[in-house]
């Protein structure tokens, strides 16, 4: 017990009897693609896309490599594949995310829409979900897949 004290274990659940914590089942959103079906004001959107992590945080996952967004205009189709590497993208079986698209503008950001995803959706196809706010109408394209 003291070895288990210094390692930051607690109790090491050795009595007869004790339950075991389940390991979490782990899979990831893998996103795919963002259409715009209407830009929210002028001739385009400056879009971004968060995700809620594991703490209830609002992460960026696109664009990735260090852009901040993409002009998105009516008609546009736009990979997300450049954010599948983010590690806010994996969650339990049972957890959801928040996916949330945003128009940045000079003072601010604007909301697009937000789809709730679920890990129990692993293993479907690939999903579509419309995403409208602040004027602007958009369908993003995404799977969950086991890990």
């Amino acid at each position: 017990m003291a070895a288990a004290a210094l390692l930051g274990l607690g109790s090491l659940g050795v009595f007869a009897g004790t339950a075991q914590a389940e390991p979490i089942d782990y899979v990831k959103i893998e996103l795919l693609e963002l259409t715009c079906h209407q830009n929210s004001e002028g001739n385009h959107d400056e879009a971004y896309l968060n995700i809620t992590d594991a703490n209830g945080n609002q992460v960026k996952v696109w664009p990735g490599n260090g852009i901040s967004y993409q002009t998105m205009g009516s008609g546009y189709v736009r990979s997300l594949t450049d954010g599948n590497g983010n590690s806010a993208l994996i969650l339990g079986r049972e957890q959801a995310r928040t996916l949330t698209l945003w128009d940045k503008d000079t003072f601010g950001s604007d909301k697009l829409g937000a789809t709730l995803v679920t890990g129990s959706e692993a293993g479907a196809e690939v999903q579509y979900r419309s995403l409208e706010g602040s004027g602007g109408v958009y369908t993003i394209a995404y799977r969950v897949i086991d890990i």
